[in-house]
């Protein structure tokens, strides 16, 4: 059986400029793992779903940080 047997044709895609939010939420709703992030009709990159997690993670890492220290320093 040959790969285009079995493939997505339907891709759903992002690109470069697109936001992180943009493409939780389609991985979300069309239940997909990977984006192709595609700029100029090119494959440029993969996002993948642990590449936003990763970068969540970090980004509520640093909220959590910012909020202690706000109330540490405002004792």
């Amino acid at each position: 059986m040959a790969v285009l047997d079995v493939a997505t044709h339907a891709i759903v895609t992002v690109a470069p400029g697109d936001s992180l939010k943009r493409a939780m939420s389609l991985m979300t709703n069309h239940r997909v793992r990977h984006l192709p992030v595609i700029a100029n009709g090119n494959l440029v990159g993969i996002v993948s779903i642990g590449d936003v997690v990763k970068l969540r993670l970090e980004d509520l890492e640093t909220e959590s940080n910012v909020l202690r220290d706000a109330y540490i320093a405002a004792r």
